[in-house]
């Protein structure tokens, strides 16, 4: 090995391997999601609307977990609305806002999404140990762990 190739391995330090091997497993994790997603007929955005309707939200709170802008959520609502997924209803604190709240058939799509969800997943294999030390290895990467 050249002074050049072992410097060029020992700066990286697996890091394009690591950078690899996560681009490798977010693009598994999203085939898989699309997969359970197109399963229910739903569009990923309605999808992501859905899991996070547990407990209601404004259509600016949802916006804001959805990384886009209140109309975009509007369109996405309306369409969930005329399936009978979503209601809107009074903000219980807030007379100005409305509150998106699930129907009892919102309800069980959710549960049946989130079921899909962790059915066959790239990382099933783990074991509920190891899933949580990856959680905590990759929230410590992101400078987010303790």
């Amino acid at each position: 090995m050249t002074i050049e190739a072992k410097a060029t391995a020992a700066a990286g330090c697996g890091f394009r391997e690591i950078r690899a091997l996560v681009t490798e497993l977010s693009r598994r994790l999203d085939a898989h999601q699309r997969s359970r997603v197109a399963e229910l007929d739903l569009t990923p955005t309605q999808a992501k609307a859905l899991e996070e309707l547990g407990e209601p939200k404004t259509a600016r709170e949802l916006a804001a977990v959805l990384c886009c802008e209140p109309p975009n959520v509007t369109y996405v609502i309306s369409k969930l609305e005329k399936q009978g997924m979503v209601v809107r209803r009074p903000h219980p604190l807030d007379g100005r806002a409305k509150q998106l709240v699930l129907t009892e058939a919102g309800r069980e799509l959710r549960l049946d999404l989130l079921r899909r969800m962790g059915t066959a997943s790239p990382l099933d294999h783990l074991s509920h140990e190891e899933r949580a030390a990856l959680r905590e290895d990759l929230l410590r990467a992101l400078g987010r762990g303790d």
